[in-house]
């Protein structure tokens, strides 16, 4: 693959994470921005990004993984998150509390798993700790662990939560520490998969809980949408079916229970701007919500997300 000299030193071919197999077909060839820069990379790579995928595209010849491949160098990846500030997705938190809230007291109708003064959740990647505060509402005990700096503060400052700033591998947390890890739409963002869901494993209780929200490249969704679908951003690493996540998962001693689609609650200003990103029309309509004062209502989606719950089973 011919890459520009300017892009040359900016990213790195890696191989598959679930086979790890160097071998790929290209499904969608790059179309990197003009004048690229280290700098605007570092501004690209944040939680909510909003940037289209510019990347490659690729589907592992030997497992069927679809990765993107070269990709952004993790190191840029890991510097960016780290200093990352985003007013914009921390503003949404009260509609995602809502969310998780819902999402742990069904957990508790189908799995039992419900707080008595014992259960300890940890959540990876918990931006401004909002599965930590649902957590919390819930009567377990919560810790997050998140590498954006900022985010973490002004988590601690809303709610005066137990969140770490770092990466989960720096955390040093003892064997068998967790009743229930979680990854809300983090899976994809991860230059290392592997490493994170091994650590996962290590810190998770015999029989603990794992739950991964992810983006799934198999959804009816992305089949409709296609390239506009509006999951396909470069800060997305990992596109993940329902077959390779299974396997992925069962690589690393976890047993999944159920997958199912997984509906958001967000305000509806929020979910236009994203949306505008890929289809214009939205950006008339999100314009028109706000000066109908109608931004702030909630709405319910699913635009290809899905739910996974396993449990560590070795």
């Amino acid at each position: 693959m011919s890459l520009d000299a300017d892009i040359d030193d900016l990213i790195e071919f890696v191989p598959c994470s679930l086979c790890d197999f160097s071998g790929f077909e290209t499904v969608r060839p790059p179309s990197y921005p003009a004048g690229l820069s280290r700098q605007n990379l570092l501004e690209i790579y944040s939680a909510s990004s909003d940037h289209v995928l510019f990347d490659a595209m690729v589907r592992c010849s030997g497992c069927g993984l679809i990765y993107l491949n070269p990709r952004v160098r993790a190191d840029l990846i890991i510097e960016s998150y780290s200093n990352a500030a985003d007013p914009t997705f921390i503003d949404q938190n009260e509609e995602r509390v809502k969310t998780f809230e819902r999402s742990l007291r069904q957990l508790a109708r189908r799995q039992g798993f419900a707080p008595d003064g014992t259960k300890r959740i940890l959540d990876i990647g918990c931006a401004g700790g909002a599965f930590p505060k649902a957590a919390q509402n819930l009567g377990f005990e919560a810790v997050g662990v998140e590498p954006s700096r900022w985010l973490v503060e002004k988590g601690r400052e809303l709610y005066g939560l137990d969140l770490r700033q770092g990466l989960l591998k720096d955390q040093h947390f003892p064997d068998c520490s967790f009743d229930l890890a979680s990854l809300w739409d983090v899976i994809e963002h991860l230059p290392d998969p592997n490493e994170v869901i091994a650590e996962v494993h290590r810190i998770l209780k015999p029989d603990g809980l794992l739950i991964v929200n992810y983006p799934d490249y198999g959804s009816v969704a992305r089949k409709v949408l296609g390239n506009k679908w509006p999951m396909l951003l470069s800060v997305h690493l990992t596109y993940f079916t329902r077959t390779t996540i299974l396997k992925f998962m069962q690589n690393h001693g976890f047993e999944v229970i159920e997958i199912k689609p997984f509906w958001q609650t967000l305000q509806l200003g929020y979910v236009l701007k994203r949306a505008g990103a890929y289809f214009s029309v939205f950006k008339f309509l999100g314009a028109l919500a706000k000066q109908l004062k109608l931004h702030r209502i909630p709405i319910t989606y699913n635009i290809g997300q899905s739910f996974l719950l396993a449990r560590r089973s070795s």
